[in-house]
Protein backbone atom coordinates (compact mmCIF):
# COMPACT_ATOMS: atom_id res chain seq x y z
CA UNK A 1 0.00 0.00 0.00
CA UNK A 2 2.83 2.38 0.84
CA UNK A 3 4.46 1.81 -2.54
CA UNK A 4 1.22 2.48 -4.40
CA UNK A 5 0.69 5.63 -2.32
CA UNK A 6 4.19 6.91 -3.12
CA UNK A 7 3.61 6.16 -6.80
CA UNK A 8 0.38 8.18 -6.70
CA UNK A 9 2.23 11.13 -5.23
CA UNK A 10 5.02 10.73 -7.77
CA UNK A 11 2.59 10.81 -10.69
CA UNK A 12 1.19 14.12 -9.43
CA UNK A 13 4.57 15.86 -9.39
CA UNK A 14 6.49 13.85 -11.99
CA UNK A 15 6.51 16.52 -14.70
CA UNK A 16 7.20 19.44 -12.41
CA UNK A 17 10.03 17.44 -10.82
CA UNK A 18 11.51 16.72 -14.23
CA UNK A 19 11.18 20.39 -15.13
CA UNK A 20 12.90 21.41 -11.90
CA UNK A 21 15.65 18.87 -12.50
CA UNK A 22 16.26 20.47 -15.89
CA UNK A 23 16.39 23.93 -14.29
CA UNK A 24 18.88 22.67 -11.70
CA UNK A 25 20.91 21.06 -14.47
CA UNK A 26 21.05 24.30 -16.46
CA UNK A 27 22.15 26.22 -13.35
CA UNK A 28 24.88 23.69 -12.63
CA UNK A 29 26.12 23.77 -16.23
CA UNK A 30 26.21 27.56 -16.05
CA UNK A 31 28.29 27.37 -12.86
CA UNK A 32 30.73 24.99 -14.52
CA UNK A 33 31.13 26.96 -17.75
CA UNK A 34 31.39 30.29 -15.94
CA UNK A 35 34.23 29.01 -13.77
CA UNK A 36 35.91 27.30 -16.71
CA UNK A 37 35.83 30.48 -18.82
CA UNK A 38 37.03 32.67 -15.95
CA UNK A 39 40.00 30.42 -15.28
CA UNK A 40 40.86 30.48 -18.99
CA UNK A 41 40.76 34.27 -19.10
CA UNK A 42 42.54 35.05 -15.80
CA UNK A 43 45.24 33.62 -13.60
CA UNK A 44 44.02 31.20 -10.94
CA UNK A 45 45.44 33.32 -8.13
CA UNK A 46 43.57 36.40 -9.38
CA UNK A 47 40.27 34.52 -9.58
CA UNK A 48 40.67 33.02 -6.12
CA UNK A 49 41.57 36.40 -4.60
CA UNK A 50 38.52 38.02 -6.19
CA UNK A 51 36.21 35.28 -4.89
CA UNK A 52 37.62 35.56 -1.39
CA UNK A 53 37.97 39.35 -1.19
CA UNK A 54 34.45 40.11 -2.41
CA UNK A 55 32.97 36.85 -1.07
CA UNK A 56 31.49 36.02 -4.45
CA UNK A 57 29.49 32.82 -4.08
CA UNK A 58 29.78 31.38 -7.58
CA UNK A 59 26.92 28.94 -6.96
CA UNK A 60 24.52 31.59 -5.61
CA UNK A 61 21.80 30.61 -8.10
CA UNK A 62 21.37 27.32 -6.25
CA UNK A 63 19.75 29.42 -3.51
CA UNK A 64 16.92 30.44 -5.81
CA UNK A 65 16.60 26.95 -7.28
CA UNK A 66 16.11 25.50 -3.79
CA UNK A 67 13.35 27.99 -2.99
CA UNK A 68 11.65 27.53 -6.36
CA UNK A 69 11.72 23.75 -6.00
CA UNK A 70 10.13 23.78 -2.56
CA UNK A 71 7.33 26.09 -3.64
CA UNK A 72 6.60 24.37 -6.95
CA UNK A 73 6.54 20.81 -5.62
CA UNK A 74 4.28 21.91 -2.77
CA UNK A 75 1.86 23.62 -5.15
CA UNK A 76 1.68 20.83 -7.70
CA UNK A 77 1.35 18.17 -5.02
CA UNK A 78 -1.33 19.77 -2.87
CA UNK A 79 -3.27 22.24 -5.02
CA UNK A 80 -5.03 19.48 -7.04
CA UNK A 81 -5.77 17.62 -3.81
CA UNK A 82 -7.51 20.62 -2.23
CA UNK A 83 -9.03 22.13 -5.38
CA UNK A 84 -10.65 18.86 -6.46
CA UNK A 85 -11.57 17.79 -2.90
CA UNK A 86 -9.41 14.69 -3.23
CA UNK A 87 -7.70 15.38 0.08
CA UNK A 88 -11.01 15.49 1.90
CA UNK A 89 -11.93 12.11 0.39
CA UNK A 90 -8.52 10.70 1.32
CA UNK A 91 -9.08 11.75 4.92
CA UNK A 92 -12.14 9.49 5.01
CA UNK A 93 -9.99 6.45 4.38
CA UNK A 94 -9.31 4.14 7.35
CA UNK A 95 -5.98 5.89 7.91
CA UNK A 96 -5.27 8.60 10.46
CA UNK A 97 -4.95 12.03 8.87
CA UNK A 98 -1.55 12.61 10.46
CA UNK A 99 -0.23 9.38 8.93
CA UNK A 100 -1.62 10.29 5.51
CA UNK A 101 -0.28 13.83 5.54
CA UNK A 102 3.08 12.59 6.81
CA UNK A 103 3.38 10.17 3.89
CA UNK A 104 2.44 12.89 1.41
CA UNK A 105 4.86 15.43 2.88
CA UNK A 106 7.64 12.85 3.20
CA UNK A 107 7.35 12.10 -0.51
CA UNK A 108 7.65 15.77 -1.43
CA UNK A 109 10.57 16.34 0.92
CA UNK A 110 12.34 13.24 -0.43
CA UNK A 111 12.17 14.72 -3.94
CA UNK A 112 13.61 17.99 -2.66
CA UNK A 113 16.42 16.15 -0.91
CA UNK A 114 17.19 14.30 -4.16
CA UNK A 115 17.58 17.62 -5.99
CA UNK A 116 19.73 19.00 -3.17
CA UNK A 117 22.02 15.98 -3.16
CA UNK A 118 22.40 16.21 -6.93
CA UNK A 119 23.31 19.90 -6.69
CA UNK A 120 25.82 19.29 -3.91
CA UNK A 121 27.58 16.46 -5.74
CA UNK A 122 27.97 18.44 -8.95
CA UNK A 123 29.07 21.66 -7.24
CA UNK A 124 31.57 19.68 -5.15
CA UNK A 125 33.07 18.15 -8.29
CA UNK A 126 33.35 21.55 -9.99
CA UNK A 127 34.81 23.13 -6.85
CA UNK A 128 37.46 20.45 -6.39
CA UNK A 129 38.40 20.74 -10.06
CA UNK A 130 39.05 24.48 -10.09
CA UNK A 131 39.38 25.82 -6.56
CA UNK A 132 41.35 25.15 -3.34
CA UNK A 133 39.98 22.68 -0.82
CA UNK A 134 38.86 25.51 1.49
CA UNK A 135 36.05 26.36 -0.93
CA UNK A 136 34.86 22.77 -0.79
CA UNK A 137 34.95 22.80 3.02
CA UNK A 138 32.69 25.87 3.14
CA UNK A 139 30.25 24.46 0.58
CA UNK A 140 27.96 22.45 2.87
CA UNK A 141 27.57 25.14 5.54
CA UNK A 142 26.89 27.71 2.83
CA UNK A 143 24.19 25.81 0.94
CA UNK A 144 22.57 24.04 3.90
CA UNK A 145 20.43 27.04 4.98
CA UNK A 146 19.13 27.26 1.40
CA UNK A 147 18.27 23.58 1.31
CA UNK A 148 16.53 23.79 4.68
CA UNK A 149 14.78 26.93 3.49
CA UNK A 150 13.49 25.12 0.40
CA UNK A 151 12.05 22.36 2.57
CA UNK A 152 10.61 24.96 4.95
CA UNK A 153 8.98 26.74 1.99
CA UNK A 154 7.46 23.43 0.92
CA UNK A 155 6.06 22.90 4.43
CA UNK A 156 4.45 26.34 4.46
CA UNK A 157 2.88 25.77 1.04
CA UNK A 158 1.35 22.58 2.44
CA UNK A 159 0.20 24.43 5.58
CA UNK A 160 -1.49 27.16 3.55
CA UNK A 161 -3.26 24.74 1.21
CA UNK A 162 -4.51 22.46 3.97
CA UNK A 163 -5.85 25.29 6.13
CA UNK A 164 -9.64 25.43 5.48
CA UNK A 165 -10.17 29.04 6.59
CA UNK A 166 -9.28 31.62 3.92
CA UNK A 167 -8.51 34.39 6.41
CA UNK A 168 -6.17 32.06 8.27
CA UNK A 169 -4.58 31.13 4.95
CA UNK A 170 -3.65 34.75 4.32
CA UNK A 171 -2.17 35.08 7.81
CA UNK A 172 -0.28 31.80 7.46
CA UNK A 173 1.03 32.87 4.05
CA UNK A 174 2.46 36.06 5.53
CA UNK A 175 3.98 34.23 8.50
CA UNK A 176 5.43 31.54 6.26
CA UNK A 177 6.95 34.08 3.87
CA UNK A 178 8.61 35.85 6.79
CA UNK A 179 10.02 32.64 8.26
CA UNK A 180 11.25 31.28 4.93
CA UNK A 181 12.99 34.57 4.10
CA UNK A 182 15.26 34.07 7.12
CA UNK A 183 16.94 31.14 5.37
CA UNK A 184 17.92 33.20 2.32
CA UNK A 185 19.07 36.59 3.64
CA UNK A 186 22.79 35.82 4.06
CA UNK A 187 25.54 36.28 1.47
CA UNK A 188 29.10 35.05 1.50
CA UNK A 189 30.67 31.73 2.45
CA UNK A 190 29.50 29.92 5.57
CA UNK A 191 27.94 33.01 7.16
CA UNK A 192 25.40 30.93 9.08
CA UNK A 193 27.55 27.98 10.06
CA UNK A 194 26.77 28.54 13.75
CA UNK A 195 23.03 28.90 13.06
CA UNK A 196 22.42 25.63 11.21
CA UNK A 197 20.93 24.03 14.31
CA UNK A 198 18.51 26.94 14.67
CA UNK A 199 17.53 26.68 11.02
CA UNK A 200 16.95 22.94 11.35
CA UNK A 201 14.81 23.50 14.44
CA UNK A 202 12.78 26.15 12.63
CA UNK A 203 12.22 23.81 9.70
CA UNK A 204 11.06 20.98 11.99
CA UNK A 205 8.68 23.30 13.85
CA UNK A 206 7.26 24.50 10.54
CA UNK A 207 6.78 20.92 9.42
CA UNK A 208 4.94 20.05 12.61
CA UNK A 209 2.32 22.73 11.88
CA UNK A 210 1.28 20.69 8.83
CA UNK A 211 -0.39 18.17 11.14
CA UNK A 212 -2.48 20.88 12.81
CA UNK A 213 -3.61 22.20 9.43
CA UNK A 214 -4.48 18.68 8.31
CA UNK A 215 -6.48 18.16 11.52
CA UNK A 216 -8.38 21.39 10.87
CA UNK A 217 -8.92 20.51 7.22
CA UNK A 218 -10.44 17.13 8.02
CA UNK A 219 -12.83 18.54 10.58
CA UNK A 220 -13.57 21.73 8.65
CA UNK A 221 -12.71 24.04 11.56
CA UNK A 222 -13.34 27.68 10.60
Amino acid sequence: MLISFVMKEWLKVKWVFIGLAIVHGIILLTIYYDLANIFKAYKATEVIMQLLTFEIVYYINVKYAALLSGVMIGIFQFFPEVNQSRLKLSFHLPVKEHVLIFQMAATGIALLVALNVFDTIVISMVTLKYLPYEFFESLIVTVMPWYLGGICAYCWVVIVFTEPNWMKRVVLLCIGAGIVSLFFVGDGYGKYALSLRNFATLMVLSGSIIFLSAYNFKRGIW
